[in-house]
């Protein structure tokens, strides 16, 4: 029988369904079979546009980077990281599609919101698309909280992962530890290594969703100045200058490069 989310109702924090919720491990850890490096599930009920009501769990996944060594592009005294791969993009929307189609195999809702550096898409449903960022499933699934770089942070990865989100009204056991402040504390390597100084070191909290993070102006005048130079729109040095993983320290002390502002790109890498 197929249900809505009108079956929803709230006891405490907790969202229930009236019929027995699903087990999510056995649903995430074939997600992650598939491909996703991570998954989780979280409610996103509270604050969810009008348009999405009708599906209020979200299904957050990431698939991670390559090294940061296969990923650095340096022309003259300028060195940026990409964080732009098609590849993984096509990865995920590939895992969605799996998701939304099993998923309704069994009755349930599914949308799907594509990973950001794919949304060039001008059918009705990608106008929904700015509704609702990757960043408030993940966070609600507690995978990891959002930085003062703005970019989604793991415990595992960093920032260095792309992400994908399929909102669904089926009724998915949620995380019972949602990410609601910042893990960043004092560290300020992100806000050191903007070349823009376009991060103001301001901790991100749910409680506070429109307290600004960063200066988009800055950040797109250093993109462009990226752009002319190396032919990408793309700088990162923020999500390289990240010790969250441990794996991102590693990759640092290989190249030797100095992602602090002010840096010539050949100093000691500051880990």
């Amino acid at each position: 029988m197929k249900r809505s989310a009108a079956d929803f109702y709230y006891s405490g924090n907790s969202l229930l369904n009236k019929y027995s919720q699903i087990d999510s491990r056995p649903f995430l850890k074939m997600v992650k079979s598939w491909g996703a490096t991570l998954a989780g599930a979280g409610d996103v009920r509270e604050g969810l546009a009008y348009e999405f009501k009708y599906i209020p769990v979200a299904i957050s996944l990431a698939i991670a980077h390559p090294p940061i060594g296969e990923s650095i592009l340096r022309k003259d005294s300028v060195i940026a990281y990409t964080n732009q791969f098609p590849a993984i993009d096509m990865s995920l929307e590939h895992i969605q599609k799996r998701i939304a189609s099993y998923l309704r195999s069994f009755g349930w809702k599914a949308f799907i919101i594509p990973p950001d550096t794919d949304k060039v898409d001008y059918s009705f449903a990608a106008k929904l698309y700015p509704l609702f960022p990757h960043k408030t499933a993940a966070t609600c699934a507690g995978l990891g909280w959002v930085g003062k770089n703005g970019l989604l942070i793991t415990k595992e990865y960093g920032a260095r992962l792309s992400w994908g989100t399929v909102l669904t009204d089926a009724p998915l056991k949620v995380a019972g530890n949602p990410y609601t402040e910042s893990g960043c504390n004092s560290c300020n390597r992100c806000v050191d290594a903007c070349p823009a100084g376009a991060i103001k070191g301001e901790l991100w909290s749910r409680g506070d969703p429109n307290r600004p993070l960063l200066d988009i102006e800055k950040c797109a005048g250093q993109l462009e100045y990226h752009s002319k130079v190396i032919g990408k729109s793309i700088c990162a040095h923020c999500i390289v200058a990240c010790p969250i993983g441990n794996r991102n320290n590693i990759y640092l002390s290989k190249l030797k490069v100095s992602y602090l502002k002010g840096g010539d790109g050949k100093g000691e890498a500051k880990t």
